[in-house]
């Protein structure tokens, strides 16, 4: 029963991090037990010959870590456990390191794209005055935290650009029915300091119109994590 009680200790750990866990404890705790219930059913329906649990993979390595193994055992360690991974175990190795590596204002911002929808997103680029070649100055500026009640909001280009790097998001072409929202984050305050940094090195700011919404990984993602309705709309209840 260690894959029980790392699950345990696992699933306490990330309701403990949601905000607002000290004002709403009863009912993290209520979740809580639900979770484990439903892991634990999970786990008594695998059959003892099977693969070894993912998370208690994961678990052994952050464990291995700590107690100083070199990197060169861990890399062999992890060519041996590739031998014995079918698709099934290395897809769930990668949803519980994704996962592991989120904060709660990445939750957030994963639940408000989960339906499908899209959101308005800018990038800010910079070029010369001559129009060549044009770098990007900042990125993923967007309304989707804000929608999604992140805490700190301010933060939601660079929450993006890490979701990005996951590949669990993705950019698509403009939205022209949202003029009115792209030109709300137009004027945030992130886009209009980047163009006046550009203006005052005498460089020329060009505003990017895209969408961002949930890519086929960030589905596979978003339902792998997902335990039940019931639950999950307990936790949006909870934290919003």
């Amino acid at each position: 029963m260690s894959d029980t009680r790392s699950a345990r200790e696992r699933a306490g750990s990330l309701l403990r991090r949601l905000p607002g866990a000290g004002l709403a404890s009863e009912g993290l705790q209520r979740i809580e037990r639900g979770i484990l219930q439903q892991l634990k059913q999970r786990m008594d329906r695998l059959e003892p010959q099977g693969s070894v649990s993912v998370l208690a993979v994961a678990m052994r390595s952050v464990a291995d870590r700590s107690n100083g193994f070199n990197p060169a055992n861990s890399l062999q360690d992890l060519l041996a456990r590739s031998s014995e991974q079918g698709r099934d175990e290395a897809q769930a190795a990668f949803c519980d390191q994704v996962i592991a590596s989120l904060l709660p204002d990445h939750a957030r911002i994963l639940s408000a794209l989960a339906d499908g929808s899209a959101y308005p997103l800018i990038h800010v680029l910079a070029g010369s005055r001559i129009g060549l070649t044009a770098e990007p100055m900042v990125e993923c500026v967007s309304n989707v935290g804000r929608n999604a009640g992140v805490q700190w909001p301010e933060a939601t280009h660079v929450y993006l650009a890490q979701l990005r790097a996951h590949g669990v998001i993705e950019t698509g072409p403009e939205d022209p029915d949202r003029r009115v929202q792209y030109e709300m984050l137009e004027t945030e305050q992130v886009v209009r300091d980047s163009l006046s940094r550009l203006q005052k090195a005498g460089m020329k700011g060009h505003i990017v119109r895209r969408t961002v919404m949930l890519s086929a990984l960030g589905r596979s993602l978003w339902e792998a994590g997902r335990i039940s309705e019931d639950i999950t709309g307990s936790f949006a209840d909870l934290a919003g």
